[in-house]
């Protein structure tokens, strides 16, 4: 324990009015060092002795190894097959089955034979192992297609039927075609088959109508005419794309196409 002796630091906040000696008892004093070199010569020896007791001889040191194996025989499993008879006596059966102790010799330099079959090719891809397995494809990958009857009901649900009615009232209400040639391109998002396609084609149809309305005002300044103008227009791109839709879903059916979502 420090004291006030080994430095301020350890100093008790109230000087002490004396010093006593503490209550536990002194320590025991240490065992003296023995130097194991006491005594001996420091002079090497001039020849090797014997020793006067016998020794063992080192042959007699080593352990004995015990059971070794050698490598170049085969193994002698004995084990329970599992898929034997039924499952409740495969789990309680006690029946050993050994490998027959005649194998064939194998050598490090032989190949290694497979006991499965070679796996086979699966929906147009190479067998693995082959030389087409690691080298590029000879013909471009075409994705399953998918068998749709071809009918009405079909192509117009490949079209969706939101689009087609809004289309035929565009083709019927003259004054309200180029709103509903609008809604028809805001309800794109519901064709199943060439979606891309049938929005290229009703933009085309909204250039056409804007060009046939501008080019009536441009020669008359009558906001009226040119409204009448792109009526015409649209009423002419509503039946036209009725049948670019219908076309595009015939081909997509037709082809096995997925449709989209």
């Amino acid at each position: 324990m420090a004291t006030w002796e080994d430095g301020p630091e350890y100093a008790p906040v109230e000087w002490p009015s004396a010093f006593v000696a503490p209550d536990a008892p002194p320590l025991t004093a240490a065992a003296p060092h023995l130097d194991a070199s006491a005594g001996a010569s420091v002079v090497p020896p001039e020849r090797f002795e014997q020793p006067k007791e016998a020794v063992p001889a080192l042959a007699d040191l080593v352990p004995a190894p015990g059971d070794v194996r050698d490598p170049a025989e085969p193994f002698h499993v004995a084990s329970a097959v599992m898929t034997a008879g039924s499952a409740w006596g495969s789990a309680h059966s006690t029946q050993a089955f050994a490998v027959p102790a005649a194998l064939p010799a194998w050598t490090p330099d032989q190949a290694v034979a497979s006991a499965y079959p070679p796996p086979q090719a699966v929906q147009g891809f190479p067998a693995p192992g082959t030389p087409e397995w690691f080298g590029p494809p000879t013909a471009p990958y075409e994705p399953e297609q998918v068998h749709v009857p071809l009918n009405v009901g079909t192509v117009a649900e490949g079209m969706s039927w939101g689009l087609i009615i809004t289309l035929l009232l565009g083709g019927i209400l003259s004054y309200l075609s180029p709103v509903l040639l609008l809604i028809a391109f805001l309800l794109t998002g519901q064709v199943r088959y060439r979606r891309r396609e049938m929005k290229v084609a009703i933009i085309v149809a909204m250039v056409i109508v804007v060009i046939a309305g501008a080019g009536a005002m441009a020669g008359t300044s009558d906001a009226t005419l040119a409204w009448e103008s792109m009526d015409t227009a649209s009423v002419w791109c509503c039946w036209l794309l009725i049948l670019v839709g219908a076309s595009l879903s015939v081909l997509a059916i037709r082809r096995g196409e997925r449709p989209e979502v």
